[in-house]
């Protein structure tokens, strides 16, 4: 721990304005004009973001681009990547309608025109982001708006959500009833509500899962937005904060047999994952049943389901840890049945359960007869990143974050690569081979 502690404060201190204060009624907002943010009610003490004691506090805007991800806290420090240009500035202190202005640089490519406003009255907050490409080259990144949740003065809540447009996820106070959380106002790509580390780890790694906790663990929420950029454009994002105000109309808790449409619990590792729709038609055959059936809705299933994308493509979920954090990748063009690992790092495994490839010769007057009932070859698509391993029946591709295709036929079991790194074992010659993007590796059928 006290090295843990001393590396920490070895870490070179970020480049940090002042913070600045918008003196609201009833509500008094912080913000250090770098994307942070804290809210404090008239006469209360604890800020409605954790910490309660800090201004600003563990709340605001991040960016992941590639690889690199400009988070709001790193350890203890603060708003890493990020460098002030101007502001923060009140504007029109001691008005009814105030507004805190600042500029600032998120890494090398990103430059972020923040407005946060507040009106006298009003138990929730308005943000306006303009994101600007300043680089020479075209850019593509997701936006966050989180934060570690302070709801009803205390560190938990239950998890709530409104589905219908506008959209609302946060935590309620079980005993005012008030909530805090996120109002949508752009519309989402994703959102999450949870255990905050949960919350802000998925946002760093895949993106957010879109799911919402009912049980009352340290509160976290989060939206995101996905932007691609040319070399000097910029994209506007507006976001809400309902900061312990009454909870929007049709706002319910997933839990108690309540069904809340695209809304799933979260996926439980060595039990459980979630499925959506991406594209086209996805059919399922869940464990113990003969027929497959169409796949409408989000839906979680037990690990053994059978899940066909021939002619569509699946959005997969699956726990990463077990703490709370998620994982998911695409799959597309072939049939599987999804399995998972247990443990502490579980890996979801995909096999491929088409029709096995026909590799007996036959009859000239038999072989369009033939050809028609067995295919020669089988294969599943995969894209993304986290513990996945796709499994034929020669060898196993194991990712690091990748585009991927195993093709089963008669010669063996073929992986290719179109981007990343992928870790192929070959059952018969027990030996695990790197294949990189552009490379290919046939694990050969026994003789």
């Amino acid at each position: 721990m006290a090295a843990a502690v001393a590396a920490c404060l070895a870490a070179p201190p970020a480049a940090r304005a002042d913070v600045a204060t918008l003196d609201g009624s009833p509500l008094n907002v912080y913000a250090d004009g770098l994307g942070a943010i804290q809210v404090r009610y008239d006469g209360q003490a604890s800020g409605l973001f954790y910490d309660p004691e800090q201004d600003p506090a563990h709340a605001g805007l991040e960016i992941k681009e590639g690889r690199r991800y400009y988070r709001l806290q790193d350890g203890l420090d603060t708003a890493t990547g990020r460098t002030g240009v101007t502001g923060p500035v009140v504007g029109g202190a001691g008005t009814p309608a105030q507004t805190l202005h600042s500029v600032y640089r998120v890494g090398a490519d990103l430059q972020v025109d923040e407005t946060i406003a507040y009106t006298n009255g009003n138990p929730f907050l308005d943000l306006h982001y303009v994101i600007a490409n300043t680089s020479g080259a075209a850019t593509t990144f997701r936006a966050g708006e989180l934060a570690d949740l302070y709801v009803g003065d205390n560190d938990s809540g239950n998890g709530v959500i409104r589905p219908l447009p506008p959209r609302f996820v946060g935590g309620r106070d079980p005993v005012t009833g008030l909530v805090l959380g996120l109002q949508e106002q752009t519309p989402w790509l994703g959102f999450q509500e949870g255990e905050f580390g949960a919350v802000f780890d998925n946002f760093g790694a895949g993106g957010l899962n879109n799911t919402v906790d009912p049980e009352t663990p340290d509160n976290g929420a989060g939206a995101e937005w996905a932007v691609a950029l040319a070399p000097g454009q910029s994209r506007a994002l507006d976001v809400r904060w309902l900061l312990a105000a009454p909870a929007p109309p049709g706002t319910v808790s997933p839990t108690g047999g309540i069904a809340v449409p695209g809304v799933l619990p979260p996926p439980v590792a060595g039990k459980t994952v979630n499925l959506k729709v991406a594209k086209g038609k996805v059919r399922i055959k869940l464990p113990g049943t003969k027929r497959f059936v169409e796949l409408t809705e989000p839906r979680q299933v037990p690990v053994g389901t059978v899940i066909d994308t021939t002619h569509g493509r699946v959005t997969l979920t699956s726990a990463a840890d077990t703490g709370g954090v998620t994982q998911h990748a695409w799959f597309y063009r072939g049939i599987f049945k999804v399995g998972q690992t247990r443990g502490a790092k579980p890996v979801t495994d995909l096999t491929l359960a088409g029709p096995k490839p026909s590799c007996k010769a036959t009859r000239p007057a038999h072989a369009s007869a033939a050809k028609k009932k067995k295919p020669k070859t089988r294969r599943l698509w995969g894209d993304g990143s986290g513990a996945f391993r796709t499994t034929g029946q020669f060898s196993a591709a194991t990712v690091r974050g990748t585009r991927w295709v195993v093709i089963d036929s008669c010669r063996g079991t073929l992986t290719q690569v179109r981007s990343g790194v992928v870790s192929v074992r070959d059952f018969r010659r027990h030996k695990t081979v790197l294949v990189r993007a552009g490379r290919q590796y046939l694990a050969r059928k026994p003789k």
